[in-house]
């Protein structure tokens, strides 16, 4: 009996699993790795602590796999992207992980905002303090001491890779989100190197997603109870790995992945950009293809501060989510007019503005919690729909959008998608779709199945799937809150009242 262990870094928590050939999942284990969210904007982890959690992950999985009588077959690795670590030539760290929600970059990106149009046009991306190369260049920059003993610049998921194999290395999908990937040649773009100062000597060597990388080192097999040797595939970045695993394969179908950040991610057979540079284009999991994808950069995150910082029952014990989604549940839609902004951390798609900030507006002394917390899930809603619909001006009609993600575990949440976005939603079985599709680029590397579409029918062969329709009445109702929350962004956004609420007074 054969088995594929995967291995998910995550932005708050990191995941290993066991599957069997078959796709089914067998076990998991999960660990939390919150970062450090600091007042002026950088968000920090210490890489430390992701390896920490590998050992204990893949340890549980080796075990799992013995009980069971499993051969692990290899390990395929995802993680979010982004985000940038600078290592000696021993792999060690010199400075806490940059995390992709980080906004010490903001100045500088907008200082290089002449070269947008330059930069979209190669890699898809406009600059912005989420990717990778403004990032690099800040190290530069801020941190010239930390930059003179850095061998090499990576990602999490090269970190986690090259723990595992002792590899530095990269697939293009990650590369795809540091603004130094072309998407033409897939290969690193010399022009914008020199435009942001990094030499490519410090970037990892590419392989195409789905590659082997490496074989686990002796250490690692030592330290986890693995077999020595075991092959190392990078599966894809974990978006990419998400739509992988909800059956992306063409452009009537698009995937909403709902968690720390959330994205609305469409299918492109080529590149494809969008003349006003408000989408990202990245490269795929799926060999040849191309992802256009949207971006709200807060979702969970803002759901969980509301419930920890804000929810407390009548014996003052923290309110669970289960019980706080009953009371959201209990608010009707439109919230009575409530709407919130969910920028806690800037804007993404389709504005991709970094000094946005998060909003609750039409509060009144009725206001109760409930309205609070389905007014959440009803802005981030909104945010995508003005996603998915410029990812429909690119890919075409979408006629039904697949959902994942710690949030897809909200029924209301669902709903909610369904009901905004005027599309049938399907929830599979198997919710963690990031893993699986880790385990259906395994699968295909390991000779398991001939193609990423057999592997995906494979996997969901026995699962059930549940389809929320969109209720119309609540369309309209949620038609109109996509109207005033436009108007409300707009009007904050005008220079004159943002000027006004930089003034120290309104800051203290």
């Amino acid at each position: 009996m054969k088995a594929i262990i995967t291995v998910d870094i995550g932005t708050t928590s990191s995941r290993a699993s066991l599957y069997d050939a078959c796709g089914r999942m067998l076990h998991m284990v999960q660990q939390g790795n919150l970062p450090v969210f600091f007042d002026d904007g950088r968000v920090e982890q210490d890489p430390v602590q992701w390896q920490e959690v590998l050992l204990t992950t893949l340890k549980s999985c080796a075990e799992a796999a013995r009980s069971a009588g499993l051969e692990p077959l290899g390990i395929a690795v995802t993680a979010s992207r982004s985000s940038v670590i600078p290592v000696d030539r021993m792999g060690a760290a010199l400075h806490p992980a940059i995390m992709w929600q980080d906004r010490r970059s903001a100045d500088m990106a907008q200082a290089m905002s002449e070269s947008n149009a330059l930069v979209y046009g190669k890699t898809g991306l406009k600059i912005s303090p989420v990717f990778s190369a403004i990032k690099m260049r800040w190290l530069r920059h801020h941190s010239p001491d930390t930059w003179s003993k850095t061998h090499k610049l990576l990602g999490i998921q090269d970190w986690v890779l090259y723990l595992l194999t002792g590899r530095f290395v990269t697939d293009q999908s990650f590369a795809s989100r540091t603004n130094l990937l072309n998407l033409e040649t897939r290969c690193w773009d010399a022009e914008l190197l020199e435009l942001f100062e990094v030499p490519a000597a410090m970037l990892c060597d590419l392989v195409a997603p789905g590659s082997v990388v490496g074989d686990l080192s002796s250490a690692m097999a030592c330290a986890t109870g693995l077999p020595t040797g075991l092959p190392v595939v990078s599966a894809a970045g974990d978006q990419q790995c998400a739509a992988l695993g909800l059956g992306l394969f063409s452009g009537e179908r698009a995937v909403s992945n709902a968690g720390t950040g959330s994205y609305l991610i469409g299918h492109s057979s080529k590149p494809a950009l969008d003349s006003a540079m408000r989408l990202a284009c990245n490269v795929s999991a799926v060999p040849g293809a191309y992802i256009v994808e949207a971006a709200v950069l807060t979702s969970g995150t803002i759901y969980r501060w509301f419930k920890e910082s804000l929810c407390q029952n009548n014996n003052g014990a923290d309110l669970t989510f289960e019980q706080l989604n009953a009371e959201a549940a209990h608010a009707v839609a439109g919230c009575n007019g409530l709407l919130a902004l969910p920028h806690f951390k800037g804007s993404g798609s389709p504005y991709w503005d970094a000094q946005a900030r998060g909003v609750f507006f039409n509060l009144t002394l009725s206001t109760s919690r409930g309205e609070i917390a389905r007014a959440i899930l009803e802005g981030i809603a909104i945010e995508l729909k003005a996603s998915l619909e410029l990812v429909e001006q690119l890919c075409g009609r979408v006629e039904s959008v697949s959902v994942s993600g710690g949030m897809s575990k909200s029924e209301l949440f669902n709903q909610i998608q369904s009901d905004v976005f005027e599309r049938p939603v399907v929830r599979f079985d198997n919710n963690e779709a990031t893993s699986l599709g880790a385990w259906i680029a395994a699968a295909v590397a390991f000779g398991l199945e001939p193609s990423y579409p057999a592997a995906f029918e494979r996997a969901h062969r026995d699962s059930r799937s549940v389809r929320y329709e969109p209720d119309p009445a609540n369309a309209s109702v949620y038609a109109q809150r996509r109207a005033q929350s436009h108007a409300l962004y707009q009007a904050l956004a005008t220079p004159a009242l943002r000027e006004l609420l930089k003034t120290p007074d309104l800051k203290a």
